[in-house]
C-alpha cells in the first residue's frame, strides 16, 4: 500500500468525518474499514442531530439518506400491563433545520464514507489492522509511522487516527487505555421491522416525514438496569434493547429473549403488528465518562469516537463525528508545520476541552457505582410509578384524602420516599435526561 499523510482506522462516523475533513484540506488520506463496507459492522439507536451534523457536512439535508424528522420524543415507564408516558411533541422540529432525524446506520455510514472518497480519500474495505507500525530505534520504539494489516502488509503515514470503535484493540496495544471493565460496557441489539409508511404514521400519530422516538425503561430489562427504544424510519421500525454487560453476566440474562418479550408486550405488539423482521445487529457502547477515557494522542497518533469514549447520555454518534473533525483539524495544523509529534498533537485535546460535549462528559455524574450498590433501583422506581398511576386514575368510591393516603402507602411499602426520589434523579442522569 502507498504511503499517506494520514491513515484512519475505522470508517464509522468518527473515522469518515476525520477522513473527509483532512481530504478537503488537501491531505492524502487512507480510510481503512474492516467490514465488507462501511456500516456493516455498526449500529446505533437510530437518530442523528442536525446541528452537529451541519458542522460535518453543511448540506447533508439535501444529500444524506435520511428517514424521518423526529417531532415526538417520549420516555415510557413500562410495566407488565401498563405504561406511564412522559414526552414532548414539537411540530417545529418537523420543519427545517429540524432537530433530530432517524437514519439507518449501514446507509448513513456508506454515504459519509463516500463523501470522504469524493473529497479525495482512499477507502479500503476488508482491511483489518493488526498493529501500529513504529520507527525503529536502538532503545525502545519510535514514533508511529503507519499500520500493519492482518495479511502482514504495511501502510506508512505521518499520522494514524484510531477510530476503531469500542473494542479499541489497537488503542490498547498502543498503551493509551486500559481494558474496559464489564460494568462500563453495555450491549445493545437492534431489530429492523418493515412496515408500510401509512401504518407507521397512523400508529404513531405522525404526518408525512414526521418521526417518533420512544425510550422505555422497566419491562423487560429491570433485572439488568436496561433501556429499550423504538425509532420510526420511513417504512420500517428500529427496535433496540440494551443493558450493562456486567449485569447480563451476573443475572444470566439472555438478551435476545428479552427482545422477544419486549415485542410481545401489549403496547409494543400493537405498534409492530404485521411487520416483517428485516435485519439484526449488535453493538457495545462504552461508559465511564472522563475517568475511563484514554490518552487522546501520542507521537503520530490520535484517538477518536467510541475508542475515545465520546459518549454523553443518549448522545454518541454525533459526538464521535465532532471528535473526528477535531482530530482532523489538528492533523491539518500538524501537516502545515510538518510536525506530527505529541507536542503538536496535544492541540487535539485542547480542541476537545473547548467543546460542549467534553464539558458534559467531564461534569457527568458516575451512575455506575450507584447501580452496582442498588441493582433493584429501576425495578422499584418503575413499579412505584405504575402503581401510583393506577391508584391515581382509578375512579373508586373514596375521598380525595383517602386516595392520597393509599398512594403514600404504595410508596412507603416499596422504600423510603427520599430513596424513590433519588432513584428517579439517578435514573434521569443514567438515561441522559439530566
Amino acid at each position: 500500500m502507498a504511503s499517506f499523510d494520514a491513515i484512519v482506522v475505522g470508517a464509522g462516523p468518527a473515522g469518515s468525518s476525520a477522513a473527509l475533513h483532512m481530504a478537503q484540506n488537501g491531505m492524502r488520506v487512507a480510510l481503512l474499514e474492516r467490514g465488507d463496507s462501511p456500516g456493516n459492522k455498526n449500529m446505533f439507536g437510530g437518530a442523528i442531530y442536525t446541528e452537529p451534523m451541519m458542522e460535518i457536512v453543511p448540506d447533508f439535508l439535501q444529500e444524506a439518506p435520511l428517514e424521518r424528522n423526529v417531532t415526538r420524543d417520549s420516555l415510557w415507564f413500562l410495566d407488565n400491563d401498563s405504561a406511564v408516558e412522559v414526552g414532548f411533541t414539537g411540530l417545529r422540529f418537523g420543519k427545517p433545520p429540524y432537530n433530530k432525524i432517524t437514519v439507518l446506520r449501514p446507509r448513513f455510514d456508506r454515504w459519509l464514507a463516500d463523501k470522504a472518497v469524493q473529497a479525495g480519500a482512499t477507502l479500503q474495505t476488508k482491511a483489518v489492522v493488526r498493529d501500529l507500525l513504529y520507527e525503529k530505534r536502538t532503545l525502545g520504539r519510535g514514533r508511529v509511522k503507519g499500520v500493519i494489516l492482518d495479511d502482514g502488509s504495511a501502510a506508512e503515514a505521518d499520522l494514524v487516527i484510531l477510530a476503531e470503535g469500542v473494542v479499541a484493540s489497537i488503542t490498547k496495544k498502543a498503551g493509551l487505555v486500559k481494558p474496559t471493565p464489564a460494568n462500563l460496557l453495555s450491549l445493545w441489539i437492534r431489530e429492523v421491522i418493515s412496515l408500510p409508511k401509512e401504518k407507521i404514521e397512523d400508529r404513531f400519530l405522525l404526518e408525512k416525514n414526521e418521526g417518533a422516538v420512544l425510550a422505555m425503561i422497566g419491562y423487560p430489562t429491570t433485572q439488568a438496569i436496561g433501556l429499550a427504544g423504538i425509532f420510526t424510519n420511513r417504512d420500517s421500525i428500529s427496535l433496540t434493547l440494551g443493558m450493562s454487560i456486567d449485569k447480563i453476566a451476573r443475572n444470566r440474562v439472555a438478551i435476545p429473549e428479552l427482545l422477544t418479550r419486549l415485542k410481545e408486550h401489549p403496547y409494543v405488539r400493537r405498534l409492530i403488528a404485521g411487520g416483517k423482521s428485516e435485519a439484526y445487529a449488535a453493538h457495545m457502547i462504552p461508559h465511564g465518562g472522563k475517568a475511563a477515557q484514554p490518552k487522546f494522542y501520542d507521537d503520530g497518533l490520535m484517538v477518536a469516537g467510541d475508542a475515545a469514549i465520546m459518549v454523553s447520555g443518549r448522545r454518541g454518534s454525533d459526538l464521535a463525528m465532532l471528535s473526528g473533525k477535531a482530530a482532523a483539524e489538528t492533523a491539518v495544523h500538524a501537516r502545515a508545520k510538518q510536525d506530527f509529534s505529541a507536542d503538536i498533537l496535544k492541540g487535539y485535546k485542547r480542541r476537545l476541552n473547548h467543546t460542549f460535549f467534553m464539558k458534559n462528559i467531564q461534569q457527568a455524574k458516575d451512575t455506575v457505582k450507584y447501580y452496582d450498590n442498588h441493582s433493584d433501583a429501576d425495578y422499584l422506581l418503575n413499579t412505584a410509578v405504575n402503581e401510583l398511576a393506577y391508584e391515581f386514575f382509578r375512579a373508586g368510591m373514596v375521598t380525595d384524602k383517602e386516595k392520597v393516603q393509599r398512594m403514600a402507602r404504595l410508596v412507603l411499602d416499596k422504600q423510603a420516599p427520599a430513596k424513590t426520589v433519588y432513584d428517579l434523579f439517578i435514573g434521569l442522569q443514567n438515561w441522559g435526561v439530566l
